[in-house]
């Protein structure tokens, strides 16, 4: 039994430990580049979730703070993270 424990603990250390690389690698770079196109992104984000109003009020309210949290980090500067948080936004309202 405990080598059995082993076996999982290693198993999954390993799964985590070559999926962040791989997820890492296969990152694409940011295409926010400058404060406008940032609030662009913004923009065109908020226009994603009026096409879909199916959120729940606690999903409409996560949404509402990742888009708070994404203009503040275009204010600083910080594009890439602004672009992590619009990419869960979106996932958030994508429909397929």
């Amino acid at each position: 039994m405990l080598s059995l424990t082993r076996l999982l603990i290693v198993t999954t250390a390993l799964a985590v430990a070559l999926g962040g690389t791989a997820y890492a690698a296969g990152k694409n770079p940011t295409t926010i580049t400058s404060l406008k196109t940032c609030e662009a992104a913004i923009r065109d984000t908020q226009e994603a979730r009026e096409g879909n109003p199916a959120l729940g009020p606690k999903a409409g309210t996560a949404f509402e703070s990742l888009l708070e949290l994404a203009a503040e980090r275009c204010k600083a500067g910080a594009y890439q993270y602004a672009d992590d948080l619009l990419v869960i936004a979106r996932g958030m309202v994508a429909t397929e």
